[in-house]
């Protein structure tokens, strides 16, 4: 599940409570650590996929939803991989011990692991990439959903302002050194997303896809985001999507979620990944 009612108690909790509040009642903050320590966490949890031949080949990060790895992410990765592009799936749930049933009470609620401490992940995870001689570290993409929308979202915030991601200690200067574009599907840009009053880096064009009355990640805030990037100096595009759930394009959803899979939808939305990475990834593909 990508984030059945998560953002409806996130939006429920910050209308009872000011922001200052709600900081200070989060449990589960990460301890800082050094930069290498993050990647250290991170590595033996990262499965990379690589199309046939040497290489090196360009890579895309896929950064899951808040139900952490389920077979969406698999599927994206075979779109990749059949289109010529290694594929980084960075699982963020397993390194920390969160479970599925602990993913749905605690990340998809808001209690644990926001998008400022996930994106030390994406740090972590683009900075591996770019050590492996199979990938070309000049051409790199970034892939969100949902809460992984929210992650790269907030990362971009981060680098652009010289912020430190949650629980990292030394970030890289440019952490999105040869990142060529961002893809965000459906991505959270709400309370306490940093891209709800702040603009970071907007040099990496941005590609997103939203669903038309999304009632767990907001349209509206994702647009209004947008928006701002683009008012920024930002290149930023997004489409719309009528008549399906958020999280369309997952095929296990938890029972009871009220989210549905679209097949039709969803094989337009793969379509437009690989679009998405041909445009931007470049030669070859």
């Amino acid at each position: 599940m990508t984030g059945a009612g998560w953002m409806l108690a996130l939006a429920a909790a910050a209308a009872a409570l000011p922001a200052a509040m709600m900081l200070r009642r989060r449990p589960f903050r990460e301890n800082r650590r050094g930069f290498a320590g993050r990647k250290a966490l991170i590595a033996p949890f990262m499965q990379v996929r690589f199309p046939p031949g040497p290489g090196p080949f360009p890579a895309v990060i896929l950064l899951h939803g808040c139900g952490g790895v389920r077979r969406i992410m698999h599927d994206y990765a075979e779109a990749a991989v059949r289109a010529g592009v290694a594929a980084v799936v960075v699982d963020s749930l397993s390194p920390r011990g969160i479970g599925y049933e602990q993913a749905l009470a605690q990340v998809c609620t808001g209690r644990r692991l926001w998008g400022r401490e996930r994106a030390g992940d994406l740090y972590a995870a683009l900075e591996l990439a770019r050590a492996d001689p199979r990938i070309d570290a000049d051409r790199l993409a970034v892939a969100g959903w949902s809460h992984g929308g929210w992650t790269a979202l907030d990362a971009l915030v981060l680098a652009g302002k010289g912020w430190t991601p949650d629980g990292v200690q030394d970030p890289p200067r440019q952490p999105f050194k040869g990142v060529r574009a961002v893809l965000l599907v459906y991505p959270y840009a709400g309370f306490p997303s940093l891209a709800r009053r702040h603009t970071g880096l907007t040099a990496i064009p941005i590609d997103a896809v939203l669903v038309e009355g999304d009632t767990i990640a907001s349209e509206r805030a994702a647009i209004a985001g947008l928006e701002r990037i683009r008012e920024a100096g930002g290149t930023v595009s997004w489409s719309m999507v009528s008549g399906v759930s958020h999280g369309y394009d997952e095929t296990d959803h938890a029972p009871g979620s009220g989210l549905k899979h679209d097949p039709g939808a969803s094989a337009q939305m793969r379509a437009h990944f690989v679009d998405f990475l041909k445009k931007y990834l470049g030669d070859g593909l």
